[in-house]
């Protein structure tokens, strides 16, 4: 199974309109078989084997690096008591 997204040249959020217009640009291109820019189509089509390609080929997050905090508090500078009478706050 080849990506569809590839062949295509779409990303993950396309419509149905952007994927039919993406099929007719690949046939132009001819970089890859009709058959595999149909079956690509096909899959992109339908909601089950396209939640199957979305978890396959999974698009690329930049993931930014966790940074450690450094708290300035100390156990003696929280007030416990603040805390305590607005915990309820959101429940009323």
């Amino acid at each position: 199974m080849k990506n569809p997204y590839k062949i295509l040249d779409l990303s993950q959020d396309a419509d149905k309109a952007e994927i039919m217009k993406a099929q007719m640009f690949a046939m132009k291109k001819k970089e890859f078989s009709l058959q595999e820019i149909a079956v690509a189509a096909k899959q992109l089509l339908d909601p089950a084997k396209r939640l199957a390609a979305d978890f396959k080929f999974p698009a690329k997050i930049k993931a930014k690096r966790i940074q450690t905090i450094q708290s300035t508090l100390t156990h003696k500078e929280i007030n416990t008591d603040v805390l305590n009478a607005n915990a309820f706050d959101s429940l009323k």
